[in-house]
């Protein structure tokens, strides 16, 4: 247990209505925030909120003099999870605005998911962060088709329409893609998900922080300047195994960073321990420089580990005074090593780590998209003449057509004039408004080891001079998952 005489309390009187969380971002103070996974429904909530009820008393501490506080991001990572929202309100007791609850899309429709929303608002549970939901471990394709996910863009127009003022929605965004397609696509989506209602994001942890510029530099270019939270995760040795091994879904190391893990792996659990801390250290204070408002901490399974990385990430807030101070720390901790898993080393914007801010004038790196194929172009056509009309038609009307050019699975509820003739049934997850965060370092499919549906959609996208399709509006979902 923590040596709770310590730590001051903070003390708030705004009321039923506050939410601290959203007022932080708007004041820019630094919010450190641990995820809690919400235990399996063989758990007795009484239980789990005991286990962890050292870290809620963690995110209670006074800030530090108003430039950091603390928080706890609720994941719904259990594939039979007990009620994420009422465990989230045990533990959170009187302080539920300074967290952020997770609503995940797998296997739930969107009457649950807004059900639950509402649910979570009512109990002051408003800061809400949006995803599709991760796949379960040891999925494959096969399996994965016959999930039902719920898009985090269709989840967000719905609690959007809902009309709740009390819900601050974010979603999630993986910047750490390293060709031109697939670093196109994902922020094609992150626009879609903010014109649907999305407020912040919850970046996928990586360690490459020139991509967390990036992504950066690009929300501003378009002039979306949302608040910005880095995902890190912190590597036990066994979790650096399961990363180098490649078993973590949407993450991948460079070979160098991945060399310097298995190196770390011979290293005492203590010195490895203290790698990891300096490291995630290191990272916490350049997201800080780099104009995020805060960090999530993944693998965090003890509240003495949370209470030493807040102090430690505190330190180096303070540490570092300037970009270039951080800078010179961080290229001297790795040194000449590349963080970009080689040969897929694109960039949007040359001059990263020139400056801290974006610029006021942005040089982009020349990345032309690839052409259409012959019959690509030639089936895109053909649908255009025979498809235009489906999603007004009945879903069973040309279906033998549909199948032949479009290879469509049936669905309930047509989407091919929506997505460039290209069935999204084809994705694993059946996503139509953009990709999910885990593919390879050369944009393939993790599941099926195929191109991307959306990297076909993005040429053709090309080809018509529309890629603001890639981007606008929202394609409602069919009902179910076609056998």
């Amino acid at each position: 247990m923590l040596k709770r005489d310590s730590v001051q309390m903070e003390l708030n009187f705004n009321g039923s209505r506050r939410n601290r969380f959203r007022a932080r971002l708007n004041d820019g103070v630094f919010q450190i925030l641990a995820e809690v996974p919400v235990p399996g429904a063989d758990s007795k909530i009484e239980d789990a909120v005991a286990r962890f009820s050292d870290f809620q008393y963690l995110t209670e501490s006074v800030t530090d003099a108003g430039a950091t506080s603390a928080g706890l991001a609720f994941t719904d990572a259990a594939e039979n999870a007990m009620d994420p929202v009422l465990f989230a309100s045990a533990l959170a007791g009187d302080n539920p605005d300074l967290h952020l609850l997770y609503l995940s899309g797998r296997g739930r429709s969107s009457d649950q998911v807004l059900a639950e929303a509402k649910h979570a608002a009512h109990l002051g549970l408003r800061n809400l962060c949006v995803v599709s939901g991760a796949a379960p471990a040891n999925a494959t394709a096969a399996s994965l088709s016959r999930t039902y996910f719920l898009e985090s863009v269709n989840a967000l127009r719905i609690l959007r329409d809902a009309d709740d003022s009390a819900m601050f929605l974010g979603a999630g965004i993986n910047p750490f893609k390293y060709t031109p397609g697939d670093a196109m696509v994902q922020y094609a989506k992150a626009v879609r998900k903010i014109g649907c209602g999305a407020s912040f994001f919850v970046v996928q942890y990586g360690w490459d922080m020139m991509k967390l510029q990036e992504l950066r530099w690009h929300l501003w270019r378009r002039n979306f300047n949302v608040p910005l939270f880095a995902r890190m995760l912190f590597l036990t040795q066994d979790r650096a195994s399961a990363l180098c091994s490649g078993r973590i879904p949407g993450v991948r190391v460079s070979p160098d960073l991945e060399a310097a893990l298995k190196m770390e792996m011979r290293y005492s659990p203590a010195q490895f321990r203290a790698a990891q801390i300096r490291r995630l250290q290191l990272h916490a204070a350049g997201a800080h420089l780099l104009g995020y408002s805060g960090v999530q901490l993944s693998g965090i399974d003890q509240p003495e580990l949370f209470q030493t990385l807040l102090q430690r990430i505190r330190e180096a807030v303070r540490e570092f005074a300037s970009f270039e101070d951080w800078l010179a720390a961080y290229r001297e901790y790795y040194a000449r090593m590349e963080l970009a898993p080689y040969p897929y080393r694109y960039y949007m914007f040359e001059k990263l780590f020139s400056q801290a801010q974006p610029p006021d004038e942005f040089e982009l790196r020349n990345a032309p998209i690839a052409d259409c194929t012959r019959g690509e172009r030639l089936r895109y056509f053909l649908s255009e003449i025979l498809f235009r009309h489906a999603a007004e038609l009945p879903a069973g009307e040309r279906r033998l057509s549909k199948r032949l050019l479009a290879g469509c699975r049936s669905c309930d509820k047509c989407r091919l004039p929506m997505t460039f003739y290209v069935c999204p049934e084809h994705c694993p997850k059946g996503m139509a408004n953009g990709p999910c965060g885990c593919s390879r370092p050369d944009g393939s499919c993790e599941y099926t080891g195929k191109e991307c549906i959306f990297i076909r959609m993005l040429r053709l996208s090309s080809l018509l001079r529309d890629f603001v399709s890639m981007e606008n509006g929202w394609i409602e979902q069919p009902s179910f998952r076609p056998d």
